[in-house]
């Protein structure tokens, strides 16, 4: 940054030139002229101005003669310094003149290093022509020799040829993009090729397969061919790899020729005779002899023959693939269709076993392929034998279920009780009678509790289950009889016994693990006397009840159970020491698993099957109580059988019988079904009632109608179904059955008018029809009991008892509520008080049903109070 001088006025007017002079100003005359100082002193300041110029002028020359010398010397240096850059420049030149030839002399003697590498190359590659021109010559002349050999009919030493042609081929394959090469190459295939078509020509020629003739001829060397065996030609189609072609082509003549002929047999009855003439086999006329130790024995001569005549270069390949197919074909048509089933004609088939043992020795002695699947086959007779047996027992389930289930047949089950004198079930109740049974086995009677095997016939308590009734197996006769006629101890539709049931049933015993018992239901009488605790039975006066019934079954159970005693019968058969050496004796043990395959089979198809009949489920349940009884009457007695058995208990029939889980299946099997056929019909009688609509507006058109039609359609549903039912099921069970159905109807009644909170006087009587209506079922009900006359001696007429309290629980509550339906306010609330109302219906529901009926007023306010006192 510039210094600014302070005015020229403000200092002597020589000391600011000199300044100005110093700080590199040069005032001339023209600023001297333009400044404002005053006009006075502008000529003293020219005057120093100049003064001041000279000044600096003498400055300036006194400078320059003192600084010359230096540059002078300056001068001087530069001088020497211009000549030896000219020096070096020179020099410079020569150098870049001097690498410019040396480059060039590079060049030149590269130019001729390669010349020389090219010389080398080119005498390298002469060399290696000349070498590979001289190999492709010899095996020009191999080949050429190879084709000579060919055409004299030399294969094994054509072959040699061409192998060693191969081998020289293979040393010269860096030049395979030659032409050269592939013409070797491609001369060396056809040779191959036209060596392979003579070795094989003269394989034809030295096997001929005759197919019009039948006739296979196998000649070790050719007669009008010198020096050609068939060992070579066998060795020189191995060396080609085409030797597995030819050995199939000669196995499926061999097969076409002479095996197959002979596996098949004659619409006629006869079967092609094989003959053996020197080196030739051939078919030769017929044989009647079509039993399996002749084929055999033929097979073995054929395999004899190739053994023998074929060297063992082809015979072991050929054994490999012709055998094998042989044996399975011999094994399916042959062996296993002719295999008796059969434990007395078992020992027929020991022969043919034997036989075939004496084959596969033969293969092993003649070193062929093929022993190892004979034997393996042989040792696993037991197992085909089985598996026969298992199809034919599986077939034969099948079969029976079709046919049996066209037929059907009625069977009795006996079953007895012990019961004392005083019972009703005994004497009528005053012991008059003591030759009761006499009566009782002329007619239909009901089941009671059986030393034996009860059969399972459940019944539902509100419509829902399938079991009533059930577990009274530890009460007294007296218990049950006193049970069923008082109304206090009978069971109500209120769901109460809905959990036991349930467990009677045995639906969570889905393994089979619990055992499921269950009483059927007891004949019994209402009007006769209830022996009391003073009379009390004692052990003289105990009498054994023998009671009968019938049902239907199908010839099902039957044809399977004959089935399974066949099975059991041949499993014990193996045992014995006649049949020890039988080759099937080690699957005896086996068969004792047979009997569970077959009810396996039976429960398996058994759904479908039925399907197509009449009240199918019904059938079933008959059908497996009736097997499982059989069942468990055959292990029974053979357990009864070997009791005194000295055999060990592990080799005892009745331990290895494994059918306890089975008949369990078929108890629950039963079960099911019976319970989807009854589910069916409750549902279809829930639907019916459902048109009701809850009976509200019973007596309103169209509602009437609909209530009218819903009645009369589950009323006509229960009688069709009992007229359904009533050949298949014993007397027990369709009772039974029918009071489950009755019970889910007067069920759904009874909670339907439960649930109307206000009944006109119309409506109460439309109600009472409907409950009339329902009544008329109990004629389903009746049941003939014998009378007994004193004095005039015993009078075999009878009289019909309504049991339709004993099999339709809350029968009773239902006929209460028609009764309530139009009774008086007095009527009803006499019969809570001294009637048995109280014992069907709770309070609350009496009230409800009062306060439906009966419209707001001081005695019916009087009527509730005095019946809700009564029942504290």
């Amino acid at each position: 940054m510039a210094t600014v001088s302070p005015p020229i006025s403000e200092k002597p007017l020589s000391t600011a030139i000199l300044e100005s002079i110093t700080l590199g100003r040069y005032p001339d005359s023209e600023d001297v002229a333009s400044s404002e100082l005053p006009p006075s002193v502008l000529p003293d300041l020219l005057a120093e101005l100049g003064k001041a110029q000279e000044h600096v002028k003498g400055e300036i020359r006194r400078v320059s003669r003192e600084v010359a010398p230096d540059v002078d010397e300056w001068i001087s240096q530069a001088k020497k310094l211009q000549a030896d850059i000219e020096r070096s420049k020179a020099t410079a030149r020569e150098i870049v003149e001097q690498a410019e030839a040396g480059k060039t002399l590079k060049e030149k003697a590269k130019d001729a290093a390669n010349k020389v590498a090219l010389l080398e190359k080119e005498v390298a590659f002469s060399e290696t022509l000349t070498e590979t021109l001289e190999q492709i010559k010899s095996v020009s002349i191999l080949l050429g020799e190879a084709q000579t050999a060919i055409v004299r009919g030399q294969v094994t030493a054509s072959l040699d040829k061409i192998q060693h042609a191969d081998d020289a081929i293979e040393n010269i394959a860096v030049f395979g993009n030659t032409r050269a090469y592939g013409l070797l190459c491609d001369r060396s295939e056809d040779l191959k090729a036209a060596i392979v078509e003579a070795a094989t020509g003269s394989f034809n020629a030295l096997i001929v397969v005759n197919a019009t003739e039948q006739r296979i001829t196998i000649r070790d060397q050719s007669s009008d061919q010198a020096g050609i065996n068939l060992i070579e030609v066998t060795a020189a189609l191995e060396g080609l790899n085409a030797l597995e072609p030819v050995l199939q082509k000669l196995r499926q003549g061999i097969e076409r020729v002479i095996l197959n002929p002979r596996l098949t047999i004659i619409d006629s009855g006869t079967v092609p005779k094989i003959r053996i003439d020197g080196d030739a086999v051939n078919i030769s006329g017929t044989s009647t002899d079509t039993g399996i130790i002749s084929l055999l024995e033929d097979l073995d001569q054929v395999v004899g023959y190739l053994g023998i005549q074929l060297p063992s270069c082809i015979a072991v390949p050929l054994s490999s693939t012709l055998l094998p197919a042989l044996f399975e074909r011999l094994v399916t048509e042959w062996l296993e269709p002719r295999m008796p089933i059969s434990v007395e004609e078992i020992g027929s088939f020991q022969p043919f076993l034997d036989r075939l043992v004496q084959m596969a020795q033969h293969l092993d002695h003649l070193g062929l392929n093929g022993r190892e699947s004979l034997m393996k086959w042989v040792e696993s007779v037991p197992r085909t034998w089985l598996a026969k047996r298992k199809e034919a027992m599986l077939s034969a389930v099948r079969s029976q279920i079709l046919t049996g289930l066209h037929d059907t047949k009625i069977v009795e089950r006996v079953e007895t009780q012990t019961g004392s004198k005083g019972d009703v079930m005994v004497d009528g109740g005053d012991g008059a009678n003591d030759d009761w049974n006499a009566a009782w086995d002329e007619r239909e009677t009901d089941t009671v509790k059986s030393h034996s095997v009860p059969p399972v016939v459940p019944q539902s308590t509100d419509g829902d289950d399938d079991a009533s009734a059930w577990g009274l197996e530890d009460e007294t006769m007296d218990d049950v009889i006193r049970t069923d006629q008082d109304p206090r101890r009978r069971m109500h539709a209120d769901g109460a016994n809905d959990e036991v049931d349930e467990e009677a049933w045995g639906w969570d015993d889905e393994d089979g693990n619990k055992k499921v018992e269950s009483t059927p239901p007891k004949a019994i009488n209402d009007d006769q006397p209830v022996a009391n605790g003073n009379n009390a039975p004692t052990v003289a006066d105990e009498q054994q009840l023998t009671l009968k019934e019938t049902y239907t079954v199908t010839l099902v159970p039957d044809g399977i159970i004959e089935l399974i005693k066949q099975t059991i019968a041949d499993a014990e058969a193996l045992s014995d020491h006649r049949y020890a050496q039988t080759p099937v004796a080690p699957a005896g043990l086996e068969l004792y698993t047979l009997p569970n395959l077959a009810l396996n089979m039976f429960r398996a198809t058994a759904s479908m099957s039925y399907s197509k009949l009449h009240a199918g489920n019904m059938l079933i349940y008959n059908d497996c109580n009736r097997l499982s009884d059989q069942l468990r009457v055959f292990v029974s007695s053979q357990s009864e059988k070997e009791g005194a058995s000295p055999l060990a208990p592990t080799a005892r029939t009745s331990n290895k019988l494994k059918l306890e889980a089975d008949i369990r299946a078929l108890d629950t099997f039963a079960k099911r079904a019976y319970s989807a056929e009854m589910e069916a019909q409750r549902t279809i009688l829930r639907d019916l009632l459902d048109g009701a609509q809850g009976f509200v507006n019973c007596t309103v058109r169209p509602f009437v109608s609909e209530c009218e039609n819903a009645i009369a359609m589950a009323t006509d549903r229960i009688r069709e179904v009992n007229k359904q039912w009533a050949p298949i099921l014993s007397r027990s069970a369709l009772l039974q059955s029918l009071g489950s159905l009755l019970t889910t109807v007067t069920t759904k009644m009874i909670v339907d008018i439960e649930d109307l909170s206000d009944i006109s006087e119309e409506e109460s009587k439309r109600l009472r029809s409907f409950c009339d209506s329902i009544t008329t079922l109990s004629s389903l009900f009746l049941q003939e009991r014998p009378q007994t006359f004193t004095g005039g001696g015993a009078d075999t007429s009878s009289e019909e008892a309504d049991t339709t309290g004993i099999y339709c629980p809350n029968w009773f509550k239902f006929q209460y509520l028609a009764e309530i339906m139009e009774s008086s306010l007095a009527d009803i609330k006499y019969m809570w008080t001294e009637g048995e109302l109280k014992l069907e219906f709770d309070v609350e529901e009496v009230v409800d049903l009062i306060q439906a009926l009966f419209a707001e007023s001081e005695h019916r306010r009087r009527a509730i109070s005095e019946i809700r006192r009564s029942r504290r």
